[in-house]
């Protein structure tokens, strides 16, 4: 009985997580529609030969946070201006479900969403690191606090787009386009915004 038991548990486990894949995948897939849609901005990307090297995406922590090879080094990214929702119950997730006044357990599975699409988007794939003033900058953690594009399009603009995340409340040269987006999703009810 107990082994019966546990197998039910493992199938239901394997059942939550294909469900989740594939509503990431759908959600990645929307998103890329809805780019088409709506033109995204055209941000100035330097040439490679003038700006920074390309970085191999090789780990997604969660929607806003990645790890790259990077001019010979292992990076932690922060993507510069979002914040999508936690991945685990701490601390984070219940300041965000107070400052959105949602459920803590919704935005959850947000945050699964958002990192599920950030790994269909650019995991083990090349991105460019984008810094504000071509300035290497770093957050408290010691993590590349930058913009990351995967073929000319910004992560951070699709997350906002989809509804996978919201505009970091701290100024940055991307911001007024960010908030655009993120309304666009509110007036859209896209991802986190669809109760509204």
């Amino acid at each position: 009985m107990a082994t019966w038991l546990h197998k039910l548990g493992e199938s239901r486990a394997a059942l939550v997580h294909t469900v989740w894949a594939i509503v990431a995948t759908i959600m990645l897939f929307g998103g890329m529609i809805v780019g088409y849609v709506i033109k995204p901005v055209e941000y100035a990307v330097q040439e490679e030969e003038d700006g920074f090297p390309p970085a191999l995406c090789t780990r997604v922590i969660d929607g806003d946070t990645i790890v790259v090879e990077w001019m010979g080094n292992k990076e932690r990214v922060r993507v510069l201006g979002i914040d999508t929702p936690e991945t685990r119950r701490t601390r984070g997730l219940r300041e965000q479900a107070e400052l959105l006044d949602m459920d803590p357990e919704f935005l959850l599975q947000y945050g699964d969403i958002a990192t599920k699409a950030v790994e269909n988007f650019v995991l083990n794939r090349k991105v460019r690191l984008i810094f504000p003033e071509d300035e290497v900058r770093r957050d408290n953690f010691g993590r590349l606090l930058c913009y990351v594009e995967i073929q000319g399009m910004d992560i951070g603009e699709r997350l906002l787009l989809w509804g996978h995340a919201i505009v970091y409340d701290a100024p940055h040269p991307r911001e007024e386009a960010y908030l655009l987006f993120q309304a666009e999703a509110q007036k859209q009810r896209r991802g986190i915004w669809r109760n509204l």
